[in-house]
Order: C-alpha cells, then sequence, then structure tokens
C-alpha cells in the first residue's frame, strides 16, 4: 500500500513543475504513510517470533531516508524548471522587442520613435536585470541589428534623414548602461552624424526658403568642429557661389540672384557656430561678400532679361528693386530709364524695340499740351528716354467718344491756354504713353502717340480725353 501510495505521489509530481505538487496531495500521502507505520507496529507488537534487529533497522533507514531525498531531488527539479520558464519568459520578450525592430525596418525610425524606444528599453531590462539569462546574452547581436535597422537612411544616402536617427543612436550607450553595447557599436554614430550634417547641409546651399543648409551645417561647426565634413564646408560654399557668379555656362541671372542672396545669408549665419574655427568664420565671412558682391550685376541682368523677353512688368519691378537697393550704382540712371521704357513699351509694344540710354537733349522741338480736365503724366522712348507730368486744364473738358471719331475732330482747339511742357528731341520715332494721374476721380485710359521725328520741324503733341478712354494725338 506504501508503495502504490508513494506511486501515485511520483505519478503527479514528475516530471517536476514549477509551481511544485498541491499540498493536500503531499498531506494525504502522509497520512497513508502515518497509517501504515502505526498498522505495522501494532502487528510487530503481536507478533511472538524473533526478528533480526539489524535488518529492520537498516530497513527503517532506508525507509525514512528515501522519502527526504526524493523530497530534495524533487526541489532541484522543480528549481530547473522554474528557471526554464522564466528562460522562455525572457525569450519572449527578447522576440516581442526583435519583431518590433523587424516590424519598421522598411518605414524606419521617423514616426515610429516610441516603437524603437521601447524595444531599447526591453533590451536594456534583459542585459541588466537578468545578466546570465540565454536572452540577455543575445542582447549584443540584437544591438547591432537595432543600430543597422535605425540606421538604415545613412546607408542609401539620405543624409537629412539620418540626422534624427543617428542623434537617437547616439543616445543608447546611455540608455543601455556602462558595458553594454560593444565599443564598436557605441563609436558607430558619430562620424556618420557628421557625414550626414554635412551631406544634408550643402544640399540645401543656395536654396531659397530652405533651412537645410544653415541648421546642419551650425550644427556640424558646433558638434564636430575638428572632422573632415567640417574642413569641407568653406570650399563647397565657395564652389556655389563660384557657380552662381559665372557668366556663361553657371545659372541663369535671375536664379544667381536668388542663389547669391542666399548663400550670403546661409555664409553669414553658419559663420555664427560655437565654437567653429575661427579660420573657417574668417573664410565664411570672405565667401558672403563674394557673394553679395555679384547681387547688383546679376540683379541688373536678372531686370534685363525680362526687357528681352517682353516681359515689361517684370521689367519694371525688377529695375525699381535695382535701383531702390543699389541706388548710388553707376546702372542706377539707366535702371530708371528703363522702368519708363517698360511701362510705353507695355501698352505700345514697337516701343519694346528700341533700348533705352541715358541720352538727353536734341534740335527738334516737341511741345506736349494737356487738353484734359485731368493731369496726366508723360512718358517717352526712342532716342532719349524720359517722363514729367502735366496739371489738369481747368477750362478743358472730357469729349464724348464719338467726337473723337470725327474725321475732323481736332483737340487742342487755339486760343486757349493749356498745361505745356516743350522738349528737344533728336530725330528719329518716338513712342508717347500719356497716363492720366491716380486720384483726380476722373478716370480714363492710358493713350499712346508714334512720332517720327525730323529735322527742320516743330511738333506739337496734345493730350486730352475722351470719356471712358484716355487719348492723344500729334500736329506737326
Amino acid at each position: 500500500m506504501a508503495l502504490v501510495s508513494t506511486g501515485a505521489l511520483a505519478l503527479v509530481a514528475l516530471p517536476a513543475d514549477p509551481d511544485g505538487v498541491p499540498l493536500a496531495l503531499v498531506v494525504g500521502w502522509l497520512v497513508i504513510l502515518v497509517l501504515l507505520a502505526a498498522h505495522a507496529a501494532a502487528r510487530g507488537l503481536r507478533t511472538t517470533r524473533a526478528v533480526p534487529t539489524v535488518p529492520v533497522l537498516g530497513l527503517a533507514l532506508v525507509l525514512l531516508a528515501a522519502p527526504v531525498l526524493a523530497g530534495f531531488e524533487y526541489d532541484a527539479a522543480r528549481d530547473r524548471a522554474q528557471h526554464a520558464r522564466l528562460e522562455k519568459q525572457l525569450l519572449d520578450r527578447l522576440g516581442e522587442a526583435d519583431r518590433t525592430v523587424a516590424r519598421y525596418k522598411t518605414s524606419g525610425y521617423a514616426g515610429h520613435e516610441s516603437a524603437f524606444s521601447s524595444a531599447l528599453t526591453a533590451y536594456r531590462d534583459l542585459s541588466r536585470d537578468h545578466p546570465d539569462s540565454a536572452a540577455a546574452h543575445k542582447v549584443p547581436a540584437r544591438l547591432r541589428t537595432y543600430y543597422r535597422t535605425v540606421g538604415a537612411p545613412f546607408g542609401k544616402g539620405d543624409y537629412c534623414e539620418a540626422v534624427d536617427p543617428l542623434r537617437h543612436l547616439l543616445t543608447v550607450p546611455r540608455t543601455m548602461g556602462t558595458g553594454r553595447v560593444p565599443e564598436a557599436l557605441a563609436a558607430w554614430p558619430a562620424p556618420r552624424l557628421a557625414t550626414s550634417l554635412y551631406g544634408c547641409g550643402i544640399g540645401g546651399l543656395g536654396t531659397k526658403d530652405s533651412s537645410t543648409a544653415e541648421y546642419h551645417l551650425t550644427a556640424l561647426l558646433e558638434e564636430y568642429p575638428d572632422s573632415p565634413e567640417a574642413g569641407k564646408v568653406v570650399p563647397e560654399v565657395e564652389k556655389h557661389v563660384s557657380f552662381s557668379l559665372k557668366d556663361k555656362g553657371g545659372e541663369s541671372p535671375c536664379d544667381a540672384t536668388s542663389s547669391l542672396q542666399t548663400l550670403a545669408d546661409q555664409a553669414t549665419s553658419v559663420a555664427k557656430a560655437d565654437g567653429a574655427p575661427a579660420a573657417t568664420v574668417t573664410a565664411l565671412g570672405r565667401q558672403a561678400d563674394r557673394a553679395k558682391g555679384g547681387l547688383p550685376t546679376k540683379t541688373w541682368n536678372c531686370a534685363l532679361d525680362a526687357y528681352h523677353d517682353k516681359d515689361y512688368a517684370a521689367t519694371q519691378s525688377r529695375m525699381r528693386d535695382f535701383t531702390s537697393r543699389y541706388g548710388k550704382d553707376s546702372r542706377a540712371p539707366l535702371a530708371r530709364k528703363y522702368v519708363i521704357a517698360a511701362q510705353v513699351a507695355d501698352e505700345l509694344p514697337a516701343a519694346g524695340k528700341v533700348k533705352p540710354t541715358t541720352s538727353s537733349g536734341g534740335s527738334i522741338t516737341v511741345t506736349v499740351r494737356n487738353d484734359s480736365p485731368e493731369a496726366v503724366e508723360v512718358l517717352y522712348t526712342g532716342p532719349v528716354t524720359g517722363s514729367f507730368q502735366l496739371g489738369g486744364c481747368e477750362s478743358c473738358k472730357r469729349y464724348e467718344w464719338a467726337d473723337t471719331l470725327n474725321p475732323a475732330f481736332k483737340p487742342c482747339p487755339s486760343g486757349r491756354t493749356y498745361p505745356s511742357k516743350t522738349l528737344r528731341l533728336p530725330a528719329g520715332t518716338t513712342y508717347f504713353l500719356h497716363k492720366p494721374r491716380s486720384g483726380s476721380g476722373l478716370g480714363g485710359s492710358p493713350a499712346t502717340d508714334t512720332v517720327k521725328v525730323r529735322g527742320g520741324y516743330t511738333y506739337t503733341e496734345c493730350a486730352y480725353t475722351a470719356k471712358g478712354f484716355g487719348s492723344s494725338g500729334i500736329d506737326g
């Protein structure tokens, strides 16, 4: 009976479970053994046969020692089972972290920062809290995978996208704790971050409305001032400035204007980097000055291109910008002439064939009168270019449009005094534009006239206003 009960207990208890054998089962087994022992003792006391003492005592000791030894062995087996269960749990945690890293391998670190941080925390906890576990021994290999996955944009040459992931990798040794990241792995991000800051920064050089160059190149000079990449910043800026300054084989004048202004601003900003070498700061300042020095000519050529392309609105805007920025430049007076010529050509396209000059004066008299109650601005271009204003004629009136269609219609009749100005022009074709001055409240549209001025004649140019329209005429 004792053997049967012990066998039943062994059948339930083995193999050892981490949680042990139910207490009720052990108590029941002990009760059975006690009852059997009591029964055996009672029978032994009633027997009259002589029993050898030594064998009986030996058997008794064996029977007492067997359960004790079995108990110790069972505890050891249970410890092994508990350890195996813990190892499985730790490996499961490791696997979960591995799957997290693998899940975002394609999409990358950006936008999934918390997921990667969670995986890293799992690796840290395994290494720190269970350093002798099988899972902890696998962590160094997992960290190499982690670094490759997070730093993948660098391997693809996507330097701008690589900056933030590489910055994160720099923090991994601190997160993991001392000695838990191999030295070679801990040193991996820094040189690649310097390369990424440089690559991303130069990609934004000369690009308007972009802070990429300023931010990343400044960070490079502040964080890695002695790196090979930091030494390449000035030559790269110089190369961009030289390209934009080229007259042939470089950018168009308008693109060059934008690039040079941006490069000047960027070089000036990057030169303010904390801790940047003095030689670098000086060289960047020199490149900023080079870029600024090329701006007047490129701005001028950009405006000329607009005139040559018959974009007269752009010509006016760009030439005005030139005179505003570079009023002391020797080309500023001619720029003002181009503004006038562009306004005339915008209304009278034939005038666009003439390149304005700063020439003035001539020998042929042309008198311009204003037969309109509205003040006018008179602009003209041809052999000479200029403009002036005439006040309104108080005794004059606006003509009916139908009257102007009559072949006998003749504005500026004699017997009246008109606001006027006398010009002296050289021979050749002069194009006139009469613009009603804003603010008069009378309205009217600009009017044009073309005058072929020849020697030996005097000319009278008459401006008048038809209701809803502006107009002008010429008398030779």
